[in-house]
């Protein structure tokens, strides 16, 4: 007993030592150089006495830590915090997801923790990109940045919260057009640019002159509506290949209305 309250001492003080809130048993393991069948039953006391948590296996958290978003991507590797979640983080809508969205190539299951809930989202390859931080030091987690978040949201906007709310969202968002551009075609998506378009026209938005003429270059004969969970009618717009299942007059409605 005296040799695991050693060790569970150590373990503690070498993630103090690290600044670590959370950390993984391979972490703990080079951390203090010991092997699993050595820190077992010192870990399973520190659980115990609730100076650790296991927030699932062979991955833990010190006491009091619960950063929702340093926690969501520790749990899957190479994962960052996107869609609504996201879009909050950026100051771009003042609704609070009751879920934290994470986006990543590899596949989990949805859970729960610390009466969290975390959604995990599996896109290709090709769709990882506008990857940046937020945080600093044991509180710093991986988040798209404000273009690839509003790219994601317009592709699988059923975790964006709203589609009126991403709408004004994009319309008041100061982002860069030609960075959007960029991470949409990687993304292979053309129906988020021709929508993204055919808004920044009716809204007027500066600086989309060049995203406009480019996205016009690479437009296909297919009409997309401009809502992709609404139904299937409206005005089409054939310079956009877009059909409005909401009306220019309810869109433009939607940015009036603010937060």
């Amino acid at each position: 007993m005296n040799t695991n309250i050693h060790t569970g001492s150590y373990i503690i003080n070498k993630l103090v030592d690290n600044e670590l809130s959370i950390a993984s048993l391979d972490r703990i393991m080079q951390l203090t150089g010991k092997t699993y069948p050595e820190l077992k039953n010192s870990l399973r006391i520190l659980v115990r006495d609730g100076q650790l948590s296991m927030i699932e296996k062979g991955l833990y958290v010190v006491r009091n830590f619960r950063d929702p978003y340093v926690i969501g991507t520790a749990m899957l590797k190479e994962s960052a915090v996107a869609y609504w979640s996201a879009l909050n983080l950026h100051g771009l809508t003042e609704q609070i997801p009751n879920i934290v969205y994470l986006q990543s190539i590899h596949s989990k299951r949805d859970k729960e923790v610390f009466g969290v809930r975390y959604k995990f989202v599996k896109v290709k390859p090709k769709k990882i990109c506008g990857i940046t931080t937020l945080g600093y030091g044991n509180g710093e987690f991986r988040i798209t940045d404000t273009e690839k978040t509003l790219l994601d949201c317009f592709d699988l906007p059923q975790y964006s919260g709203g589609y009126e709310e991403l709408i004004r969202a994009f319309y008041h968002a100061k982002i860069s057009s030609t960075r959007l551009f960029e991470y949409g075609m990687k993304m292979g998506n053309l129906s988020v640019l021709k929508r993204l378009a055919f808004l920044s026209e009716l809204f007027e938005m500066k600086g989309f002159s060049r995203f406009r003429e480019q996205v016009l270059k690479i437009l296909n004969q297919r009409y997309t509506l401009i809502d992709p969970m609404g139904l299937n009618k409206g005005e089409f717009v054939s310079k956009w290949r877009i059909r409005l299942n909401i009306s220019r007059n309810d869109l433009l409605g939607m940015i009036k209305n603010m937060y």
